[in-house]
Formats: structure tokens, C-alpha cells, sequence
């Protein structure tokens, strides 16, 4: 059974670039105090692809996931998402798009203190217009994948780290977007929860999810099957594999 819905299309089944950075600049301030936080990034990442984006805290990761993110703009260069160029679309409109085409993990879950965990699911899918008893099937649905049936009417105070962690992967992917984007998604959890949240994501590649997980986690990068590695806000190597990786000097 093809699990990867959609993703041989047109161009003669090859997987599409749900990511293609052309010549990207991201520049801070100008002139002698100009910083280069992305510098001429060439990239691109494949539907069903599942990559993660290392580099030391000031390689320019964060800006690069800001900038596939649509949280910002590139100074300078194009940014195709899913093949629509949103380099230069205003921010209302990138807005809607990011909420459609992106769900986002943060290191901290960034879950609203006052909702349940399936109100903070259903979240994301009143922004994009869908109807009420479908939120709630779905949304429903993604919370009992992630283990948590016996916790939807908790807040997040009443949940573990973990807990909170699969609350927002399931809020995350419950709009079908074509690429889970997270930042640091084990940062604040102990060892047998980021296993589960790295089991999570291994699982959702394996039925087609795109993910690009950024961090400056070895052990977390070698769980991907490609490895972006960034210093100085370029892209040193773009096709590093788990095994090359676990072979550097320390960072």
C-alpha cells in the first residue's frame, strides 16, 4: 500500500521539493555591523524526507528554520515551500500559509495554559476553517496516536513533559501539513520521553510526513537520514548521513 498519498505526482514519480532555497541571504543591520546569519544558502529537501539541521548556537540554524518556518523572510534569494515562492508574500497571507502547510514542535510545547489538550489540538484547524465535529474527530484522533485517549480533558499543568510534548506533535500535524518543522523537540525532556518523541517522528516519516528537526543534539541529528550542517551561517554539507556525523570530533 502507498502510504506517501500525493507525493509521486506529475513529474514523472519523483518525489517533489516540499523546501528549495535558492541563493538565500538573511542580513541583520547594515553596512560595518551587517550580520550574514544565512549566507548564500543553496537547499533542498524532498517530500517524505526526514533531515535534521545541526550547527553550534550563532551557525545560523535558527535563522534558516525562521526562514523555511515562513516566521521571516529572506533578505535576499527565493524560497519555494511546497512549490509556491513565499519569498516576498506579505505577512497576513504567509501567516495562512504557514498554518496550513507547517506544524510547528518547540523545545518548550508552547501549549495555551487555559485550554485542555484537545481544545489546544482543535486550535489550528479554527484558524483554517474547518468544521466543528471534523475538529473534533480529528483532533480526537491525533491525541489517541500519540498514547494520550485518558488525557484529552487535561490542561497542560496536569501533564508530564512528555505528555505536553505529544499534545503539541499531535497539534502540530492534525491540519495535514506538508512538513513538521521542530526545534530542539527533546531539549527540555528527559531520556525516555525525547525516545518517544523521536519514535513519534520516526513513525510519522514512515506513513510520509517531510520532517526537518533543527538541534545542536548529536544523538537527536543521527536519528534523521540526512544531516544539515550549518557554521557561520552557511551550509557546510547538506547530505551528511547519520554514520559521517557520529564520526566527527566533538562539537
Amino acid at each position: 500500500m502507498n502510504h506517501h498519498h500525493g507525493i509521486a505526482g506529475a513529474n514523472g514519480g519523483r518525489p517533489k521539493a516540499v523546501i528549495r532555497l535558492e541563493n538565500v541571504y538573511r542580513i541583520y543591520g547594515s553596512g560595518e555591523v551587517a550580520v550574514r546569519a544565512c549566507d548564500r544558502v543553496n537547499l533542498s529537501i524532498q517530500s517524505g524526507e526526514y533531515c535534521a539541521i545541526m550547527g553550534q548556537s550563532g551557525s545560523g540554524k535558527t535563522t534558516l528554520m525562521n526562514l523555511i518556518g515562513c516566521l521571516d523572510r529572506p533578505t535576499a534569494g527565493r524560497y519555494y515551500l511546497d512549490g509556491m515562492d513565499v519569498s516576498k508574500i506579505g505577512k497576513h497571507r504567509l501567516a495562512r500559509i504557514r498554518n496550513r502547510k507547517i506544524g510547528f514542535v518547540f523545545q518548550r510545547y508552547e501549549l495555551l495554559p487555559n485550554l485542555t489538550a484537545l481544545d489546544n489540538v482543535i486550535l489550528p484547524m479554527m484558524y483554517a476553517g474547518v468544521g466543528m465535529a471534523e475538529r473534533r474527530k480529528r483532533a480526537t484522533a491525533a491525541l489517541n496516536h500519540m498514547g494520550l485517549s485518558n488525557r484529552l480533558d487535561k490542561k497542560p499543568s496536569q501533564l508530564s513533559g512528555g505528555q505536553q510534548q505529544r499534545v503539541a506533535i499531535a497539534r502540530a500535524i492534525v491540519n495535514r501539513p506538508v512538513l513538521l518543522l521542530a526545534d530542539e523537540p527533546t531539549g527540555a525532556l528527559d531520556t525516555h520521553s525525547a525516545k518517544d518523541v523521536i519514535q513519534i517522528f520516526q513513525g510519522l516519516n514512515a506513513r510520509g510526513m517531510t520532517i526537518v528537526v533543527v538541534t545542536h543534539s548529536r544523538e537527536v541529528a543521527c536519528y534523521s537520514q540526512r544531516i544539515i550542517m550549518m557554521r557561520d551561517g552557511k551550509v557546510l554539507k547538506d547530505d551528511m548521513t547519520p554514520e559521517a556525523v557520529r564520526r566527527l570530533a566533538p562539537l
